[in-house]
């Protein structure tokens, strides 16, 4: 579609991701917004170009949420698209018990069944503290998308006009009514995937209780981050509670370590060096720059997951059935870490108030599993996602309907009767789909009968002795006719 951010910007940006603090609104991450949106332009054009070449044109487009020149496709042309969601969509499908935003909640609220009011109310602030933001973000796309030659935003309906795939399942989402346009199709998955290099292998083989850190391609940590988490690792590791640990970084993410830093153990008889530690000479710390991240969680002495909970990282987790700690960072991956802690599988850890000594507690929680809920959350989880990686194949058979449906519906660019998956109420006024004219006619009517009857009564009430008269001649004349 062209080209795409430079590496420096890319590094900002998940610098700015890292530091983004969503209980102060959306400001420090705006800058993101933008750059990412800038791409709209040249992606639209692209987009315009494929459409405009018989050659090339699809007969469908299945795109990723953030790419919304396709919808503009869609809008233009009838052409049928499927978006694809690692969660469930926000500002979309809106469920009334669900505060707040996908992926934006605070105070891990996922539902309001256990939610003070007050809980409920800053969750549904956080759009509102948004707005000044987000009327910027409209007037900036606006002015962009005229020089695009476009004088039109995209609607907004509550319910899609197009396919909507989730990658993730219900267990991990809360369950919610969803149009049949949108559909939970994950974990989507891949059937076979790399095995255990020698290296891996020969680690896991000689460590029964190992440890798996992965905080995301993107993330860089904080050498002070790094530090607490290394320390609460020593010390689970010198009470028993693990006996190894694979920690996969990158080249990016090891950017702000200081190598030249040393850790005591519990014991205060041995020195580790940090730098010692990243280019493996401890038997018992791995630190690859890429690691066969399923094949290292399928292996039964991979015991803990400690992950940033992105989409991928949280399905794959459940999928192979281990326990994580989670430390999100931004987006999704905040969303996540409430589902995975509500359902039962994990423990939490903030990224700004984290401290060495929770990493060390939570992890001693999962290990010692006191109860045993940990491992039966795991298991029931794995077992259910397990179960709805099949629904992929959902996914593709969604795809196929909606092309055989758009194929014979729509003539010369005009649809010739409603889509298939599409509720009629998106096709009628909003007070006709709610019955809104139904409920006034009905108020209407029982307020004519009730006021009919109220003045009858009071009527037969102010000239009770009439009434009297006219009920006792009716009576007697009924007898004596009888």
């Amino acid at each position: 579609m062209g080209p795409g951010p430079t590496e420096e910007q890319l590094d900002a940006h998940y610098k700015r991701s890292r530091l983004w603090d969503p209980a102060k609104g959306f400001g420090d991450v705006m800058d993101s917004k933008y750059l990412f949106d800038s791409l709209w332009t040249q992606t639209y054009h692209r987009l315009k170009e494929i459409m405009a070449d018989p050659a090339t044109r699809p007969d469908m487009m299945v795109a990723d949420f953030f790419v919304d020149a396709v919808k503009d496709i869609h809008f233009e042309y009838k052409l049928p698209i499927a978006i694809v969601w690692p969660q469930m969509p926000y500002m979309m499908v809106p469920c009334s018990y669900i505060p707040g935003q996908p992926g934006f909640q605070l105070d891990m609220t996922l539902t309001s069944e256990n939610a003070s009011m007050w809980c409920r109310a800053n969750n549904e602030l956080v759009v509102v503290r948004a707005l000044p933001e987000a009327l910027k973000l409209m007037k900036w796309t606006k002015a962009m998308r005229k020089r695009a030659g476009l004088n039109y935003l995209l609607p907004t309906p509550t319910k899609p006009d197009y396919l909507v795939l989730v990658n993730s399942f219900l267990g991990l989402e809360v369950p919610r009514d969803l149009p049949p346009l949108v559909a939970a199709v994950g974990p989507i998955l891949a059937d076979e995937y790399p095995p255990l290099d020698d290296v891996h292998q020969r680690f896991l083989d000689q460590h029964l209780k190992t440890i798996y850190v992965a905080l995301g391609t993107h993330t860089i940590l904080s050498h002070a981050d790094a530090r607490k988490i290394i320390e609460g690792l020593i010390q689970a590791m010198d009470a028993g509670l693990i006996d190894g640990v694979i920690w996969s970084v990158g080249e990016s993410g090891r950017q702000l370590f200081d190598t030249a830093d040393e850790f005591i153990t519990i014991d205060g008889q041995t020195t580790v060096r940090f730098g010692d530690l990243l280019t493996g000479k401890h038997a018992n710390w791995l630190f690859p720059f890429f690691a066969p991240q399923r094949s290292i969680l399928d292996h039964p002495h991979a015991r803990i997951y400690f992950t940033h909970g992105g989409g991928s990282s949280a399905n794959e987790g459940l999928y192979h059935g281990k326990p994580m700690l989670v430390m999100p960072f931004f987006f999704d991956q905040i969303g996540n870490a409430a589902k995975l802690a509500g359902s039962g599988t994990s423990e939490v850890l903030h990224k700004f108030r984290f401290t060495a000594e929770e990493v060390y507690t939570k992890m001693k929680l999962i290990v010692e599993d006191r109860g045993g809920s940990y491992a039966r959350n795991v298991l029931r989880l794995q077992r259910i996602a397990r179960v709805a990686s099949r629904r992929k194949q959902l996914g593709a058979d969604l795809i196929e309907e909606v092309l055989y449906d758009t194929e014979l519906r729509v003539v010369d660019g005009k649809e010739t009767r409603p889509m298939h998956l599409q509720t009629a109420d998106m096709r009628m006024p909003v007070y006709k789909a709610r019955n809104w004219d139904l409920m006034a006619v009905s108020g209407l009517a029982m307020g004519l009968l009730g006021g009919g009857t109220y003045y009858a009564a009071r009527l037969a009430w102010m000239h009770r002795q009439a009434v009297r008269n006219l009920v006792d001649y009716l009576v007697r004349g009924s007898v004596v006719g009888g």
